[in-house]
Formats: structure tokens, sequence, C-alpha cells
């Protein structure tokens, strides 16, 4: 749509015709390509649709039968599989401790050949093996970086999975979900949480059966079988020691267990290989009993204690400890938090339960000092571990059992939400395996003559059966199959949606992704639990990319451009950036500036280049405001063609000496995390140069030095 001063202009498919006439006059010239791209883009879309044939199997709206046989996916391979190194670039090698640290594993030399393959030494091109750069900016990237590296978990190391924070600093080796709350003032909007409030699935650090020399760390690393995606990633911790641990876990050497961290999922996931206790600590006593099977079973338990040193007893009355069956699950509420969490089992197990004592004796904080201690107040502990793997899902089921934490809690009411219990109850069986995403494009897409009006983008989530351990869904055509017959089961799992994910899902083979009627308010905005095991996204693309408008400047508006544009064309950068010495993001600044000044002039010189022709129909409005948009264009003063000519070799210049290793601040392969990284300059303001030269890398080791690369 146009806007003028006079009417409100809509364009028909009359314009068909300038389209014709503009590519005429040069089929070539970089301008008539823009011009026809805007232009195009102006036609209705039956005008579109008439270009190309109609295809039988378009994706128009989303198809019942899409299949991912048909789509791309996000991490595709690269173009090339020769190294930067090969191709003569530079290449930089990082100090040790700089490098993707321990909690890679293996995976960062896996990826891409064989598992005979032995790991090259550090002087090779360590990148070339998995043919890809290691995540650097990922939302969980906290959790691949600083101490978890020298084997050392802390706070730091934490994600942000929508709705929960996760960290693995909790009383015993494994995860640590919290619920965060919102915090804001007039300048921050953050999630916070009370860190003793979370619940950490895990194992003990040493299993008390065992004899010998058997242990389980806090450090984790990557699970290579789950390698890093935009969804999120594996981690994987093992047991070393005792009669099971030969060294091969393929042989059922050391046990391990191993959990997923993924965005949008209401569970936390524990996986456990046959011989990994499992265990589940919380920071806060327990208030009352726990219920077992939604209290169809007797929780008639007599817990242990946890002593100071981790280890766990009978209490001081010496009576033996008393274990309970629990077939399917265990519900907790704790006090102070006031959470009540319900805990899944995919097969039957015994459980133990074991309470810790703060030591009264304890000298008072002082005043202000929060208490950092990390002490188990409550441990549940499954006693038969040994027989077959085991998995465990915790999901939060109500923040405000009480009424009492004043955080959640409105007026100090409870709030009762047994219809969100008993919507993770029926969904706790599916559980995602390792999801991933891609994309699919209409038939026909990447030709010129073809617009993509939209694309599907597709949120596969691999969906398992907890019970069964199987893929499921692989064959069923019904969407309205949501629940299993046998139990009342739920055959889709759920996963919280953000509001831009709600607004284009789209129902799919196997996955209704219905809303379910429960929301959580975050920094992301209000996320709602959807069923589905695929989710299929539609996004509207607009047409092919183009660098103008989808409308011309409007004619009154053309000489104030020309005028502008007469001056801003001559436009330089600096002699410093032009000899790559400097800064990489105010210098692309400034080169992004210079382009736009071009594509501007370039839009200008097209429209005045339009021939004059008798195919306007002025009782058309939009018709006659585009002969106007001509006609002043043709009357402006623009760039001449020896101006345009030295302005794009000033941006080519500019660009190229970033590129071509001739900066002072010299682009770099980082062999070690992959990917292209800027030197860095020590700017002198004096000499109008860099003070340092490669391989003096200052964006390397100071961080007030590398953004913009």
């Amino acid at each position: 749509m146009i806007q003028s001063n006079q009417t409100c202009l809509t364009l028909q498919s009359s314009k068909r015709k300038m389209i014709k006439t503009l590519c005429f006059l040069s089929p070539r010239d970089s301008s008539c390509f823009l011009l026809s791209s805007f232009y195009y883009s102006l036609l209705p879309p039956e005008s579109k649709r008439s270009h190309r044939p109609s295809k039988k199997n378009e994706v128009v709206g989303v198809k019942a039968d899409s299949s991912l046989a048909n789509t791309y996916p996000s991490d595709p391979l690269p173009f090339s599989l020769i190294g930067p190194d090969e191709i003569g670039f530079t290449t930089h090698h990082r100090s040790d401790d700089s490098l993707p640290g321990e909690v890679f594993g293996s995976w960062r030399h896996s990826v891409g050949q064989s598992k005979n393959v032995k790991s090259k030494p550090r002087n090779e091109n360590r990148m070339k093996e998995k043919h890809a750069a290691m995540p650097t900016n990922m939302w969980y990237e906290n959790l691949l970086i600083g101490s978890i590296n020298q084997k050392r978990v802390t706070e730091n190391n934490r994600a942000y999975t929508i709705p929960y924070i996760v960290d693995f600093a909790g009383p015993i080796p494994g995860i640590r979900v919290q619920f965060p709350h919102k915090v804001a003032s007039d300048t921050i909007v953050q999630m916070a949480t009370v860190p003793k409030y979370g619940l950490t699935l895990g194992t003990a650090f040493k299993d008390n059966k065992r004899e010998g020399d058997n242990f389980v760390e806090s450090a984790y690393v990557l699970d290579g079988e789950y390698p890093p995606n935009q969804l999120g990633l594996g981690l994987r911790w093992s047991r070393t020691g005792g009669e099971l641990g030969n060294g091969n876990e393929e042989e059922g050497g050391y046990p391990t267990m191993k959990t997923s961290v993924l965005r949008g999922i209401p569970y936390v996931t524990m996986k456990y290989s046959k011989g990994m206790k499992a265990v589940l600590s919380a920071e806060v006593p327990l208030a009352g009993s726990l219920v077992i099977d939604n209290g169809n079973n007797p929780a008639n338990l007599h817990c242990g204690v946890i002593n100071k040193d981790g280890t766990t007893s009978r209490d001081e009355t010496n009576v033996a400890i008393k274990t309970a069956r629990v077939e399917r699950e265990v519900s907790l509420t704790f006090q102070e938090s006031d959470f009540t969490w319900l805990i899944f089992f995919n097969r039957p197990v015994s459980v133990e339960c074991f309470r810790g004592v703060k030591d009264p004796n304890a000298p008072p904080l002082p005043p202000g000092v929060v208490d950092s201690t990390v002490q188990s107040l409550f441990e549940l502990h499954v006693v038969d571990y040994d027989i077959d793997p085991l998995i465990v899902r915790a999901a939060l089921s109500n923040n405000c059992t009480s009424g009492l934490n004043a955080l959640y809690c409105a007026g100090g009411e409870p709030r009762r939400q047994t219809h969100l219990g008993d919507l993770l109850r029926s969904h706790s069986d599916i559980y995602p395996a390792h999801p991933e995403i891609r994309y699919e494009f209409p038939s026909g897409s990447f030709l010129q003559d073809t617009v993509a009006n939209h694309a599907l983008i597709h949120f596969d989530w691999k969906p398992r059966s907890m019970r069964e351990d199987t893929a499921i869904l692989r064959s069923r055509t019904d969407i309205n199959l949501s629940r299993d017959p046998k139990e009342g089961r739920s055959t889709e799992m759920l996963a919280y949606a953000l509001p831009h994910h709600a607004d284009s899902i789209q129902q799919a083979v196997g996955s209704s992704n219905s809303e379910t009627g429960f929301c959580s308010e975050g920094l992301h905005g209000r996320a709602c639990l959807i069923r589905g095991n695929k989710w299929v996204m539609k996004e509207d693309l607009g047409g092919h990319p183009s660098f103008v408008a989808i409308r011309p400047p409007h004619h009154d508006i053309i000489p104030s451009l020309a005028d502008a544009i007469s001056s801003d064309i001559h436009f330089s950068l600096p002699d410093y950036f032009m000899a790559g010495a400097g800064d990489t993001y105010f210098s692309g600044k400034m080169l992004a500036k210079l382009g736009r000044i071009i594509v501007i002039a370039s839009e200008l010189r097209g429209l005045s280049a339009t021939p004059d022709s008798d195919s306007f129909d002025i009782d058309d409005p939009s018709e006659c405001e585009l002969k106007r948009i001509v006609e002043a264009s043709k009357n402006a003063s623009l760039p001449s063609d020896e101006v345009m000519t030295a302005a794009i070799a000033r941006l080519r210049s500019a660009v190229e000496v970033w590129l071509n290793g001739t900066a002072e601040a010299k682009f770099l392969y980082d062999d070690g995390w992959g990917g292209v990284v800027n030197c860095g300059c020590s700017f002198n303001e004096g000499t109008q140069h860099c003070d340092n030269q490669y391989p003096d890398c200052p964006a390397f080791s100071d961080p007030g030095l590398n953004f913009g690369n």
C-alpha cells in the first residue's frame, strides 16, 4: 500500500506490465533486478502465482503428509571440507587454558569420524575432524565454559531452559532444577531463584554398597551420543572403580547417568545405566510424608540420616531403614519452598529415604550474609539399581501448595493445581530423545522465477516411551490419537511454546500440537504447554530477499533523497579502517552505511532509467503514483556512472582488506573452537595504527578488545 497526501493507493495486477517494461531496459543491470524484485512484491498473490505452474504437491498450507525427507537440517554440512589453513588462511593456536575444555570429552574429536580413529595431536587441525565450529554463543554456553573445565562445577554453570533454571551445584552429583521468579525494576528484568529450593536428580558421591575405590564426580562431560544443537545438549556422569568398573562402558563397565538440557521441557529426565544408583536430593526438609502412586500405596517409611560427610546410615534409634514399593510415581512437598514435585519412574522400584539435620550449635551468620552452604536435608534413594537400567523424571506440579511462599502465593492462599498434576502424570511417559530442527521450503522455491511465500520450521522432538524406551509414533497417521487406550497414558509429550511458536504452530501427522491451558510467565514472554511430538511452524517469508523496500519512495520525497544521496555517495571510511586497523564493530557499521548509500542511489537511478511509456493508466491511482515516481526520479540530479563506480570500488576495498589477509588486525582461523576471529587491535591514536601485530592478538585475551568479532 502506498500512502499519498490525497488518497490511499492500492496496487493492482496491472503492474505486471511495469515489470516487463523495466526488465526490458537491461536484463543484466543490477538496478533493473532490484526494481523488478520490489515491483514483483507489489503484485497481488494471484498475479505472482501466474508466473509459474501450480505444483500438485506444493506446500500452500501445512500438509498432513509433510515429510522430513523434504527438509533441510539446521546444521547442514559445510560447502567445503577443506580447512581454512589449507588455503593459506592464517591460523591461530590457542593456549591450553582457552581451548575447548575437558567438558567436551571425546565429542570434539569424534564427530564426523569413525570411533576407531584416535584423536589427532594438538598441532593438527582439530576442527577438521568434526567439520564444524564448536558452540560459542548458545543459550547453554555457561554449561561449557569456566570452572567446569577444571572438573569443578559452580552456580555459574547454569542455563535457563524455560521454565526452569538448571545448574549442577547441588549437594550430590547431578542436575539441580529450580523454578525462577521474575524480578523487575525500572532498569532491569531478570529471572531469580532461591537455590536451596531446587531439587537435584543425581547419584551418591560414593556408593556405600560398593567395595573398593568407587566415586562419582560432580563434573559432567558432553554425551557424545547427543551433541549440542539449538534445542539443547546431553550430559553424562560416570562412576569409576568398584566391582563393575572395567573401563569399557559399552561392554557393561563403568555405570553412567545421563540427562538432556533442553528448552521448553516441563520435566527434567535422568537415565541411569545398570549399577548407577538413583538419588533425589533436596536442601529443605520434607513437609509431612511422601505420597506414593498418587496415594494408592502406603508410604510406611522409616528414614535414615544423612551424615556430615554425605554418607547415610540409620538414625539414633538404630531402627532398620524401611523401604517402600513404588509402581510409578512419588509426590514430594517441601517446607520453606512450598513446592510439590512429582517424580516418575519407568519401572517399579523400591525406595528408601534419609533426612539431614542442621547443626544446632553452628554460630549464626552475620547480618546480611546469605548462607551459601549446600547440604542435603532430604534424600530419596532407589534401592534396586543393579537389576535394570532406570529412567527418572521430575516435574514441578505446584509452587504454592500451602500458601506459605510469598514469592509465588497471592494473599497467603494455596493454589489448587490438581489439573496440572494430572496433566503431568498423563504425559510423563513420553520424553524427548535428541530433538532436532529442520527447515522445509515450497517446491522450486530456490529457482529465480519462483517466490517462496512461506517456509516450515520443524521441531522434531524424537519422542520415546519411558516405560518401553522405544521410539513412538513412527507409523501413526491419526493425529487425534493423544492417549494410549492402555491405562489412559498420553502418547504425546509436553513442551512449553513461546508466543511466536504458538502463533504459527500447525497440526502434523501423529502430533495434535494442541494447547493445554497451562502457562508460565518468564523472561521471554508467556510460555504455554503444548501437546505434540513434532512441531511444524509456518513462517511467512514475503518473497525473495531484497535490498530495497517493498514499495518505492513517494514522489514528493524523491527530490530530497536525491539531494542527500548526491552528497552521501562520496562518503569514505577513515584511512585506518581502509587499512584494517581498529575494531570490527564500528568499521562494520561504516561499511554498512556506505553499502546502504549505494543501494539507495542504485534504486533511484533505476527508477530514472525507466523508459517513457504510455502503459501507465492515469485513471488508476497506483499507476498515477508510479508515473509521478518515475518522473520525479528523471528530474532529479543523481550520481553519475563514474561516481557510482568509485563508491563501489571504495566499498570493495574496505571489505576485502579484512578478508585477504592484508589488514593490520587480521582475521584468523581459530583451530580450537573453529570459525574466524579477529586478532584485535591495540589502536594508537597518535599513529592511527595498531601497536600490535600478529601473532600478538589482544582479542584472544582481553575482553575489552574482542567485541564485534
